[in-house]
């Protein structure tokens, strides 16, 4: 399990997201194994992690959140933050958050760019974890 890795995503903004998945891929250490999951949409990505924990304990989570007219931005991003950081410490494990919370999918599109790739980030945040 040390050096295993969970990649769960959301599809639901599929293509900023595989560009996500793919930077991530492309940044983490090759002495990592990944498995990638793949969920409806960003609320989803909680209960999979969740459900997993025992087989892996790294995760990175990947998913889209953008706003809209509504409440709804707030209340999911929030509460996914809060989930996963609640499950981070209640297990132990370590969950790289690469969720997007944006106003607009011009925002999104920006942070799944090569040279400004989040999930190249989070694969960064992880290789300098448990690397170095």
């Amino acid at each position: 399990m040390k050096n295993r890795i969970a990649i769960v995503y959301s599809d639901y903004y599929q293509d900023i997201s595989q560009s996500l998945v793919d930077g991530f891929k492309k940044s983490i250490d090759t002495s990592f194994d990944c498995d990638t999951y793949n969920v409806e949409g960003s609320w989803e990505l909680v209960y999979k992690i969740n459900s997993l924990i025992g087989e892996y304990d790294k995760f990175v989570a990947i998913g889209v959140i953008v706003k809209g007219e509504t409440d709804h931005y707030e209340y999911l991003s929030s509460g996914i933050s809060n989930a996963l950081l609640s499950i981070t410490t209640a297990n132990n494990v370590y969950i790289s958050n690469c969720v997007l919370n944006v106003q607009n999918l011009q925002q999104a599109e920006n942070r799944a760019t090569e040279d400004k790739n989040k999930g190249s980030e989070s694969a960064n945040a992880i290789n300098n974890l448990f690397l170095t």
